[in-house]
């Protein structure tokens, strides 16, 4: 696999850490922030993948993907708000 592929799945996972990190409640309370209430339970576990787990599964490498590219905005913002 390529440096730049396994540089895609690192940031999804990323992503996905960031999210969750919001999504203390698991979508209990509505609050525009972490996952949706369908995706929450998921997510967290997609989160929670190991970068060798995710290159080793391609089912689960393209959900990983697929849930990243969901929220990458959300994660950006996140990212943000830390920077300020």
């Amino acid at each position: 696999m390529s440096d730049a592929r396994i540089g895609e799945v690192r940031q999804a996972l990323l992503v996905l850490g960031a999210v969750a990190a919001e999504d203390a409640d698991y979508a209990k309370t509505r609050n525009g922030r972490g996952f949706s209430k369908s995706d929450s339970s998921k997510g967290h576990a997609l989160s929670k993948v190991s970068l060798a787990a995710a290159l080793g599964d391609q089912s689960l490498l393209g959900e990983i993907l697929r849930m990243a590219a969901r929220y990458r905005r959300q994660a950006s913002t996140l990212s943000q708000g830390t920077l300020l």
